[in-house]
């Protein structure tokens, strides 16, 4: 498996324990806008947690400028994992949640979207706008196979509010739309361990394999796996 860090924040980066050390997704996409050559291989990075990653740091914010200016700039990402994706099974990009440049390359390269969802009103207008937006692409390409596999709620926690938007998420959000948008069983509960095991750039499953958190990672693969397999 490998991971594509396309989140400026570095966070995917972070977790894995990797430095950034100038062999980002942002050099690859430089180099590649100069070049028209891919050369992803040569940042790829293995890490601890038994998955390689392509690293991000805060220069990524600057490809958003050189790739809204040339051609087909949506298609970057894609063009650049094609000599790699197939060595692995699963290839995971990660991104920041807003629509842009950079998410359009995401959504470009992707075939399926899971979309995490924090248990919060506010941010089920960007889901909203992220279901629309998907629709409009497929519009725009009907050869396109990208597909929404689930929303994951997120930051669950015994609220009041959290159980409003889970529920809304799960009768209205998804009601009605152009595309199919399941919603998973799993939640991620709310926990101070996530940023306790990013903080020693570890994984959930490397800092407490046992805990709650880490099980409703097993939980929500498994239900990945088993969409994939319908």
């Amino acid at each position: 498996m490998a991971s594509v860090c396309c989140d400026p924040s570095g966070a995917l980066t972070q977790a894995l324990g990797v430095q950034a050390d100038g062999r980002t997704v942002y050099s690859a996409i430089a180099a590649y806008l100069s070049s028209y050559e891919p050369q992803l291989d040569t940042v790829i990075q293995q890490t601890s947690a038994g998955v390689d990653v392509v690293p991000a740091d805060a220069r990524l914010n600057l490809a958003n400028g050189q790739l809204v200016a040339v051609q087909r700039g949506e298609y970057v990402l894609r063009n650049l994992l094609l000599p790699v994706a197939p060595r692995y099974d699963i290839v995971l990009i990660d991104t920041l949640p807003y629509l842009g440049i950079l998410v359009d390359n995401a959504l470009t390269a992707a075939q399926e979207i899971i979309i995490p969802l924090q248990t919060e009103f506010l941010a089920t207008l960007s889901v909203d706008l992220m279901i629309d937006h998907v629709a409009i692409l497929r519009r725009s390409d009907p050869t396109a196979s990208l597909s929404i596999t689930g929303i994951v709620l997120t930051h669950t926690d015994r609220t009041v509010m959290s159980r409003q938007v889970a529920a809304y998420t799960r009768d209205e959000l998804t009601a009605g739309r152009a595309v199919d948008v399941p919603v998973f069983q799993t939640v991620i509960r709310r926990s101070v361990r996530f940023a306790e095991a990013q903080a020693v750039g570890q994984t959930i499953l490397q800092y407490e394999p046992a805990s709650e958190s880490a099980q409703s990672y097993r939980a929500l693969a498994q239900e990945v796996l088993d969409a994939a397999s319908r």
